[in-house]
C-alpha cells in the first residue's frame, strides 16, 4: 500500500477517535412551555436569597445539592450548589457595581439572549453554550437599595427543557433583589 496510502487512513482514524473523546456542547437554550412551574418565593432558601424551589423547577435538578457560602452579610457574598461539580453559583457585593456590570458586558454581550427590565434594575441574561460543568447560563442585575448600589452574579449549569430561561432567571434575580431588600433593610429599586 502507498505512503500516502497509509498516511490518510491513519488522519481518518485519528480524527474519528479524537472526535468521540471530544465534549459535548450543552443544548441551546430550551422554548417556553406554558406546563412549566413558575418560580415563587417560597422558603427554603439556599444563598439566603435564592427559592430552592427555583433552582429546581429552572435546571430540573433532583439530585442532593451542597451549599457553600462565603463573605460578610453587610457587604459582600457568595455561595455554590454543587454535587460531584458546581451547578449553581450567586456572587454579590456592594461595591463595584458599575464595574461589574461592564465586566458582565463585555465577558458575556456576545451571548447575551436579553437585558434586564429597566424597572428591575441593569443587567444581563446570557448562554455561552459551553458545556454543563462550566455552567453556561448567566444572569447578572445592578440595582439601588437604600444609599447602596449593590449588584448580583448567578450562574446555572443547566436548564430544563420546557422552561424559558430568560422569563425564569429575570423572575429569579427579582425574587433575590426583593429578599435582598428585607435582609438588609432596604427597598430595592432600579439603578
Amino acid at each position: 500500500m502507498p505512503k500516502s496510502a497509509l498516511l490518510i487512513i491513519g488522519m481518518t482514524l485519528t480524527l474519528a477517535l479524537s472526535a468521540g473523546c471530544t465534549p459535548e456542547p450543552a443544548a441551546a437554550p430550551p422554548q417556553k412551555s406554558p406546563e412549566a412551574t413558575p418560580v415563587i418565593d417560597a422558603a427554603p432558601y439556599w444563598c439566603e436569597v435564592i427559592p430552592q424551589q427555583g433552582v429546581r423547577a429552572i435546571s430540573g435538578l433532583t439530585m442532593p445539592l451542597e451549599e457553600s457560602k462565603w463573605g460578610a452579610l453587610a457587604s459582600h457574598g457568595g455561595c455554590s450548589l454543587r454535587n460531584e461539580y458546581s451547578r449553581f453559583s450567586l456572587n454579590w457585593s456592594i461595591n463595584g457595581g458599575e464595574e461589574a456590570l461592564g465586566l458582565a458586558r463585555k465577558n458575556f454581550g456576545s451571548t447575551r439572549l436579553s437585558e434586564l427590565p429597566t424597572d428591575l434594575g441593569k443587567g444581563l441574561i446570557a448562554y455561552t453554550g459551553g458545556i454543563p460543568r462550566s455552567k453556561p447560563y448567566v444572569a447578572f442585575i445592578l440595582f439601588r437599595c437604600g444609599k447602596n448600589q449593590p449588584w448580583m452574579g448567578t450562574s446555572l449549569s443547566q436548564v430544563a427543557k420546557e422552561r424559558n430561561v430568560v422569563k425564569d432567571l429575570t423572575d429569579l434575580l427579582h425574587i433575590a433583589r426583593d429578599r435582598y431588600g428585607k435582609a438588609h433593610n432596604c427597598t430595592p429599586e432600579a439603578a
